[in-house]
């Protein structure tokens, strides 16, 4: 059976899909640029529903940024590096980057990651401690914590076990 060509919706028609989109859950506008592009938009057309979203407030950078940031780090248990660079990947500004990583509780993010320490630790059949050690810094590292703060986190959750 052949499949039918996708047709070209029309700007009124995209811009409800784009509506939609954007109500369901936050989007960045670089996620909603793409979602039209890939729609067969032209970038006038792009660019014209882009405003429209933004002027009915279904496409708000700041209100995004700290969704995004916030369900991270308490979801996925991300670190603020890898939160920046994520957000980066979206099209958020440098300014507004800062601007919500300050916003972040310190106690609530060393908290996460202890909880990722003593998770992670609990899983690890590793008996050496230098060797758990590494692993450990290693893997919080890579969920975007600073490096600083991981070595300090980790030395202290291995002295107390």
């Amino acid at each position: 059976m052949m499949q039918r060509p996708k047709t070209r919706p029309t700007l009124q028609q995209a811009r409800l899909k784009a509506e939609k989109y954007c109500a369901y859950q936050e989007r960045s506008q670089l996620e909603v640029k793409n979602k039209l592009m890939g729609m067969g938009l032209t970038v006038a057309e792009t660019n014209e529903i882009l405003v429209d979203l933004v002027r009915d407030n279904f496409i708000n950078e700041e209100r995004f940024a700290y969704a995004f940031a916030k369900g991270k780090l308490k979801i996925k248990k991300w670190g603020n590096r890898k939160i920046t660079m994520a957000l980066k990947n979206k099209g958020i500004t440098e300014g507004l980057i800062q601007k919500v990583l300050k916003e972040i509780d310190p106690d609530h993010y060393i908290g996460e990651l202890r909880f990722n320490i003593e998770k992670k630790s609990r899983l690890m059949k590793e008996t050496d401690p230098w060797k758990k050690a590494g692993k450990l810094k290693q893997f919080l590292i890579g969920k975007g914590f600073e490096p600083e703060l991981v070595f300090r986190e980790v030395d202290a959750f291995l002295n107390e076990h």
